[in-house]
C-alpha cells in the first residue's frame, strides 16, 4: 500500500471528550502522528463509564478508548509553569494544535494561538467550540443537546403534531469533527503551497445549522416554519420504519411511485390495497398514512426483517433493515470491507469498532492502534521527541509535572 497522506505530519492533541478526540483519530488514521496531550488533573471520558466489564479504570472507558486510537498518550500537569513550557516543546516540533476547552481556557495556560506562534509560525491551530470564539456567547460552555438545539436540528425533529426533538446526544461532536477534518485538510494544503499557517475556529452549532437548508428556505421565502413529520416524506408514501417478528426489529420502507405500491400490493398478498381510492396514487396516499401504516405494519409484525427485506427488494421496492450497533459490528459486509475491525488493547482486549471508512489506493489504512494507555508514551515523548536527558525526565516525573 502506498504512503497514507499525512504521514510525517505531527499533531498536538488538547481535545476534549469526543468532537477534537475524534478529529485527531481519524487525521491519525490518515497517517499523522498524533500526540495526546492529557492532564490527570482534569480527566474526562477516561473517567466516564461504560468501562469494559463494567469495572472502572483510566484505561477501560469505551468512550475514551472508541475515539483516541491511534494516539500516543502524555501525561503534563498544564497547572505547573514546567508542565506548560513542556507542552510548548511539543507544539515546536508539530505541525498542528487541535483544541476544543471553553474560550480563553488555553489562552490562560499561555498556550493560545497568539502565545505558540511565535514557536511555530507555520502551525495550523484548530480550535472548536459550542458558540464560537467571538461574539456576545463566546464565553458560555455548550454540550451535545444545547448545540442541538440552538441550532435550530431539533426544532425540525420530531413527529407530527408533538414536541421537538434532540438528536443523538454526541451527533453534533461527530458531525463538527467531520467539519474540523475538511477545514484541517484545506489548511495543511494551504500551508503546503505557501508556507503559511492558519488559526481555524469552528462553532458547533454553526456547524449544525447547515443541515437545515430546506427549513431556512422555506422561511426566507415565505415566513413559515416547517412542519414536523417524523420519519415520513414530503412525497413518498409509505415511508417509514414498521415493526417485525422479535424484539425491537423495524425494517424501513420507502414507495416513491404507484408501481412500487402495486408492487408492494401484491408481495403482501393484498392486490385490494392498489384498488382503494385511499391508496390508488401518490395524493391519496399522502391524505391516508394514518390508515395505510397499520395495514402495512400488521403484514410486516408476521415476518422476520430478513424476509421482508428480501421480498421487497426482489420486487424492486426500497426497503432495508434498522440495524442496531451489535448487528452493524456483526454485519458480513461491514467485516468483509474491513470496516469493523477489533484491534486488541493491552487492558481491555480485543473489541469490535467501526474504523476507516476510506479506502486509499484501493486499500483500507490497516487495523488502527488501539487508545493509548494512560501516559503510554512519556518517555517516548519527552525524551524521544524532545530529547530531554534521563535525569531531568526522572526529575519532572518526581515533582510530578510528568504523571
Amino acid at each position: 500500500m502506498s504512503t497514507l497522506p499525512l504521514k510525517g505530519i505531527r499533531i498536538a492533541d488538547f481535545g476534549q471528550i469526543i468532537a477534537v478526540p475524534y478529529t485527531a483519530q481519524m487525521l491519525a488514521w490518515l497517517g499523522a502522528e498524533v500526540v495526546l496531550i492529557e492532564t490527570e488533573q482534569r480527566l474526562t471520558t477516561r473517567i466516564w463509564p461504560p468501562f469494559a466489564e463494567a469495572e472502572p479504570g483510566v484505561n477501560r472507558s469505551g468512550g475514551f478508548n472508541l475515539v483516541n486510537t491511534s494516539k500516543m498518550s502524555c501525561t503534563l500537569n498544564l497547572r505547573d509553569p514546567e508542565g506548560v513550557d513542556l507542552a510548548k516543546q511539543i507544539i515546536a516540533v508539530s505541525d498542528v494544535v487541535m483544541e476544543n476547552y471553553s474560550s480563553g481556557t488555553m489562552d490562560r495556560m499561555g498556550l493560545g494561538y497568539d502565545d505558540v506562534r511565535p514557536l511555530r509560525p507555520d502551525v495550523v491551530y484548530l480550535s472548536l467550540g459550542a458558540f464560537g470564539r467571538t461574539g456576545p456567547m463566546k464565553d458560555l460552555v455548550g454540550f451535545h443537546s444545547v448545540i442541538n438545539l440552538f441550532s435550530g436540528l431539533a426544532s425540525v425533529t420530531g413527529h407530527k403534531g408533538s414536541h421537538p426533538r434532540i438528536m443523538g446526544g454526541l451527533f453534533p461532536d461527530a458531525f463538527s469533527g467531520c467539519y474540523c477534518i475538511l477545514a484541517m485538510l484545506e489548511a495543511l494544503y494551504h500551508r503546503a503551497n505557501t508556507g503559511e499557517g492558519q488559526h481555524i475556529e469552528v462553532a458547533m452549532t454553526e456547524v449544525l445549522a447547515t443541515l437545515l437548508p430546506e427549513a431556512v428556505m422555506e422561511y426566507t421565502l415565505d415566513g413559515t416554519e416547517p412542519e414536523r413529520v417524523g420519519n415520513r416524506h414530503q412525497y413518498k408514501v409509505p415511508h417509514n420504519v414498521f415493526r417485525c417478528q422479535g424484539q425491537e426489529k423495524w425494517v424501513a420502507i420507502s414507495v416513491e411511485s404507484d408501481a412500487q405500491f402495486q408492487a408492494l400490493a401484491q408481495v403482501a398478498g393484498i392486490p385490494g390495497w392498489a384498488d382503494d381510492h385511499r391508496f390508488a396514487n401518490a395524493e391519496a396516499r399522502l391524505k391516508h398514512q394514518d390508515e395505510l401504516e397499520p395495514l402495512i405494519q400488521e403484514w410486516t409484525m408476521g415476518l422476520q426483517v430478513e424476509d421482508v427485506v428480501q421480498i421487497l427488494q426482489l420486487s424492486g421496492v426500497p426497503a432495508g433493515p434498522v440495524l442496531d450497533s451489535a448487528q452493524v459490528l456483526a454485519d458480513p459486509h461491514m467485516i468483509d470491507r474491513g470496516f469493523v475491525q477489533s484491534p486488541n488493547h493491552r487492558e481491555v482486549g480485543q473489541r469490535p469498532m467501526g474504523t476507516f471508512s476510506w479506502n486509499v489506493d484501493g486499500d483500507r489504512p490497516g487495523v488502527p492502534m488501539t487508545a493509548p494507555l494512560l501516559g503510554e508514551h512519556n518517555r517516548k515523548v519527552v525524551q524521544e521527541l524532545l530529547q530531554v536527558p534521563d535525569d531531568e525526565f526522572e526529575r519532572l516525573l518526581a515533582n510530578g509535572v510528568i504523571s
